[in-house]
């Protein structure tokens, strides 16, 4: 394998988690060590980047911790490859620039170790620049540029990934990600990305004497002139292997033509709650909010439907936001009686448990404890958290999926695989990555929800059939 592989992502590390993880090593008295290991492998992975080491020169802007002693381990090492290598401060990288250009400049400046706002050098244009575990200047939990950063075209991943690596903007500064040492990641993190793979370990099996009531699904949302996100959540469902979506909506009768054929549509006459939960007993999953209005009549309907359901509720769209406040949606929750998913989008997300400081990660993980329930934040990452306090992160997604209708088909989605048996977290992020990876697949500009519907449906029969394919093979 080239040392220059793109990576598959497996866990991602918070910065305590790395700094417990140093200690340890002093405890140990192995520091030095892993120093050395790291400047190996950095030397190594410069050089596959150069090319080759003859006639090459690096500059490795070093600071005082142990990023700085990375680079200067780094250093030692090129020049026994035979790499002509100058080692700088910071504040001396001036004056060695009026000389001999260099191939590579390393940024070996803060790293994960980052306190303040940092004013990065100003490098030379043309040269390419490799970054040390992380751009100096970029937060390692947030992404946030504190003051300035460098601007990197590789950087040089130290173990476990970081989620200043996946968030904007510090996404936007690393550049190409490579991994480094890969086993020196700290084994305590609860944050994984979802990778292809994990879908295919855990894509539902139907028995062979199920029928359409074996993974059906009720969609609850819907109001006059507010027909598409209901729509869009039912054609999700669908899309997915729901067997049977029955939408429940206020509606016009008019304006039902605008739905799937397969979907069957009821009329909601009234909020009274009782006919509804009498209905869902026949379903195995429900959809509860897209497009269904937030006074308060429809917020006490809502509580009642998530109260006297037994089926697991996908609560997205009006059916979260009906809720003024997180405390108030905790309360109804803790009196449920089968799993939860919520599917925020930022804003909804802060209209519900107020604006996110710092690490949206801790933010959704700390909601789903105190909840008790399943929270996706729909973004760029998706991060999937569990009342556990696991977490998933689905980058799979792209801006084409910015549009009217997505995130209602994503809601869909999710209730699909709850109805097949998924538990809520597992549903949740194969939800999330099927949906932004068929997203990124449609060919067009911008993704539709009606092309994302074909998209997923294409997506999912693909992997249905590489599962059962594994079935047939063990």
């Amino acid at each position: 394998m080239s040392i220059l592989e793109v990576v598959v992502v497996e866990s991602v590390v918070t910065i305590a988690e790395v700094a417990n993880y140093d200690r340890e090593l002093a405890r140990r008295g192995e520091t030095g060590e892993v120093i050395d290991r790291v400047g190996f492998a950095l030397a190594q992975t410069a050089v596959s980047l150069l090319g080759g080491s003859y006639g090459r020169r690096v500059l490795i802007v070093a600071g005082r911790g142990n990023n700085g002693n990375d680079g200067r381990s780094m250093a030692i090492h090129l020049g026994y490859l035979g790499v002509a290598v100058t080692v700088v401060k910071p504040e001396e990288l001036e004056s060695v620039l009026m000389g001999p250009s260099p191939d590579l400049i390393v940024d070996a400046m803060v790293g994960t170790g980052l306190s303040g706002p940092f004013d990065p050098p100003k490098f030379p244009e043309g040269i390419p620049v490799l970054s040390i575990d992380i751009p100096s200047g970029v937060g390692g939990d947030t992404g946030e540029i504190l003051g300035g950063a460098v601007r990197a075209d590789y950087t040089a991943v130290i173990g476990g990934f970081k989620f200043g690596h996946l968030f904007a903007p510090g996404r936007d500064y690393s550049g190409q990600l490579v991994r480094v040492l890969p086993t020196l990641a700290p084994a305590v993190s609860q944050c994984h990305i979802v990778t292809s793979r994990d879908l295919e370990a855990v894509m539902p099996q139907l028995p062979s004497d199920s029928h359409k009531w074996s993974a059906s699904v009720m969609v609850v949302g819907g109001s006059p002139g507010m027909r598409g996100a209901a729509s869009f959540g039912s054609a999700g469902a669908m899309a997915v292997g729901a067997g049977i979506v029955h939408l429940v909506t206020r509606a016009e009768p008019t304006e039902w033509l605008e739905h799937p054929d397969e979907v069957v549509v009821d009329r909601l006459e009234s909020y009274f709650a009782e006919p509804v939960v009498a209905a869902s007993r026949r379903f195995r999953a429900m959809v509860v909010g897209p497009g269904l209005g937030g006074s308060l009549q429809i917020g006490n309907f809502v509580r009642r439907l998530l109260i006297d359901t037994d089926c697991p509720v996908v609560l997205d769209a009006d059916g979260l936001t009906c809720f003024r406040d997180g405390s108030n949606l905790a309360r109804t929750l803790t009196r449920r009686r089968a799993s939860t998913v919520l599917t925020p989008h930022r804003g909804e997300f802060e209209r519900v448990f107020g604006a996110i400081e710092g690490s949206p990660v801790v933010a959704c993980r700390q909601a789903a404890i105190d909840l008790g329930a399943v929270v996706l934040l729909k973004g760029s990452p998706t991060i999937i958290a569990d009342p556990s306090g696991a977490v998933a992160l689905s980058a799979a997604g792209t801006a084409k999926l910015a549009s009217a209708g997505t995130g209602d088909v994503l809601a869909g989605v999710i209730a699909g695989l709850l109805a097949q048996g998924m538990s809520a977290y597992e549903a949740a992020w194969v939800g999330a990555y099927m949906h932004g990876a068929a997203g990124a697949g449609v060919s067009t500009g911008k993704v539709t929800a009606t092309s994302l519907v074909d998209a997923i449906a294409h997506y999912y029969g693909g992997l249905h059939c590489v599962a059962s394919a594994q079935e047939l093979l063990r």
